[in-house]
């Protein structure tokens, strides 16, 4: 893993409307929902896998996108269905 994949992710959350913090150092995400900063995650790059401060796994590398799919719905941001998008 490196800060480059790192960096993806974050870019994917921040499609979600996130505010993110990236520590490079540590390979860790500081993830926050604006509307409710109550609502925040950490998410820190272990070997080849996302995984919360928890230590539960969110993913793995190459699947940046799903990954942060997932922690948008964690974190009570919705993720549009294909029936949404469609008129």
């Amino acid at each position: 893993m490196d800060i480059d994949d790192l960096r993806q992710l974050a870019s994917h959350l921040e499609e979600h409307c996130f505010q993110v913090v990236v520590n490079e150092a540590e390979l860790r995400l500081h993830v926050t929902n604006p509307r409710n900063s109550r609502l925040t995650e950490e998410i820190v790059a272990v070997a080849d896998r996302y995984v919360t401060g928890f230590d539960y796994e969110i993913g793995e590398r190459g699947a940046e996108r799903e990954c942060a799919d997932r922690i948008a719905r964690m974190l009570a941001v919705g993720v549009p269905t294909v029936s949404e998008n469609t008129p």
